[in-house]
């Protein structure tokens, strides 16, 4: 009988050393966020990737065709996206994503929207002016390099990037990126700075 109430003991203590672990744990950053509404088209990361660079000649130029890449935005979650004059759903896009960066543009977070236009910024600068886009700078990639770094095969493609410049998921096709569930997603990734950390390096 004694022996029975010590494996007893041994077993309460052990359920209780498991609830306290799970306790302690932080349930938001375990499930992770949560994809809803047309964010459920959002494909998250399932490891880090190397963020594009001037060192592996994946950049952009932004208005005055000075190189960028995502190395000028450390310290923020960046929203990239790839759009196109002669793509139309880009262009149905575009205004959502200039709302995106009215309404989450600061400190934590930036909108870069990078036109693949062979034509480069007069094209895009055209466009921007036709759809009275004001709260985007203006960027142009018209020789793809940074667009084939990330392998972005479809327009539009946009990409979610963390404060290391650390690839976080994309979504292929359009959306409206100023909807609550695209909202929802963006401020997740802003107060969860170490999502990635437990991702492996690709």
């Amino acid at each position: 009988m004694p022996h029975y109430f010590y494996k007893l003991k041994k077993f309460i203590l052990f359920i209780f050393f498991l609830i306290l672990i799970t306790s302690n744990s932080n349930p938001t950053q375990a499930k992770g966020p949560q994809l809803s509404g047309s964010m459920r088209a959002f494909q998250l990361a399932t490891s880090t990737a190397d963020r594009p660079s001037p060192s592996d000649g994946a950049y952009w130029t932004d208005d005055t065709e000075r190189p960028v890449s995502l190395a000028n935005f450390k310290g923020k979650v960046v929203l990239v996206n790839y759009w196109a004059t002669w793509c139309s759903p880009c262009i149905q896009e575009l205004p959502s994503i200039s709302r995106t960066q009215e309404i989450l543009g600061g400190d934590d977070f930036i909108v870069v929207a990078i036109s693949l236009d062979r034509g480069g910024k007069p094209i895009a600068k055209r466009l921007f002016k036709r759809l009275n886009i004001k709260n985007l700078a203006l960027f142009v990639d018209p020789t793809n390099v940074s667009a084939k770094k990330l392998g972005v095969q479809v327009m539009p493609t946009t990409f979610l990037f963390d404060h290391k410049g650390r690839e976080l998921g994309k979504l292929v096709g359009s959306t409206e990126w100023d909807n609550k569930e695209a909202v929802a997603l963006i401020e997740y990734f802003i107060k969860n700075p170490a999502h990635a950390d437990t991702l492996p390096v690709k």
